[in-house]
């Protein structure tokens, strides 16, 4: 469950009506996304001042594209939390929020050992150690941040075989990126206006926001999962679920 301030304010950037008790938790069954953005880092890291436009023009390509996909969750700043992704058998909320969900965004700052918050809940960095997603929902993670997905001979033992439990795609960087507000909104416009499978989305959103910076994407497969032609649900072909991978692919280009 979440404090009253932080639900107050989620329900009014998504339109909702407030609820008497101030409490809310992310509960979607149909198509559902949500986004987490950091601008300010509290002094812990330097601010992003891209991070928050872009999670609201992710929102707003979804809800331009799309009548069958909502946004469950908008959490940006001191309201964007490590415990949302973090693992329910460590402590953490990721079935409420992180794994609850289809489709995440985050945006904000990086490393190759996870992605960073300006505040301590519970922590002020996921590490891959933390996570396991998809064994409730999550299909594809989007980690707009620099190096999540570093290319050295132990990416897929932070970010893969750690993290993958039911998840189809993680995607982001492996070199440093650029605070850029449009790489969400053009990934939902290619996947969903333009109908394209999630992975080549991700490639062109990469390559037309910016030059020389190397993104990425980890997927997962078991024998019986074709992840690589995924779509987003209501646009074209989606795998089953991948449980228990047995293998991993990654992909680099430059942009």
């Amino acid at each position: 469950m979440k404090n009253a301030t932080r639900v107050a304010s989620a329900l009014i950037a998504l339109g909702l009506p407030l609820l008497q008790s101030g409490y809310v938790q992310a509960d979607c069954s149909g198509n559902c996304a949500g986004w987490e953005s950091v601008g300010n880092y509290n002094g812990t890291n330097p601010n992003l001042p891209k991070t928050i436009p872009e999670g609201q023009k992710f929102q707003a390509a979804i809800n331009n594209y799309s009548s069958s996909w909502v946004t469950d969750f908008a959490w940006k700043d001191n309201n964007a939390w490590e415990r949302d992704f973090k693992s329910s058998s460590l402590g953490g909320i990721d079935n409420q929020y992180g794994d609850d969900v289809d489709l995440v965004l985050f945006s904000g700052h990086g490393s190759s050992s996870g992605f960073y918050f300006g505040v301590n809940q519970d922590d002020l960095l996921v590490h891959y150690n933390d996570a396991a997603l998809g064994n409730k929902d999550l299909e594809w993670l989007i980690v707009d941040a620099c190096q999540v997905l570093k290319n050295d001979s132990n990416k897929f033992n932070r970010w893969g075989w750690p993290v993958f439990k039911g998840l189809h795609y993680v995607f982001g960087y492996s070199s440093n990126t650029f605070d850029v507000d449009s790489r969400g909104e053009d990934f939902i416009k290619y996947a969903m206006d333009y109908g394209w499978r999630v992975r080549d989305a991700w490639i062109n959103a990469t390559i037309v926001s910016e030059n020389g910076t190397t993104a990425a994407y980890m997927r997962a497969d078991n024998g019986s999962t074709n992840t690589y032609n995924d779509h987003l649900w209501g646009f074209g072909s989606v795998s089953d679920d991948p449980d228990n991978p047995t293998t991993l692919y990654y992909l680099s280009w430059g942009t």
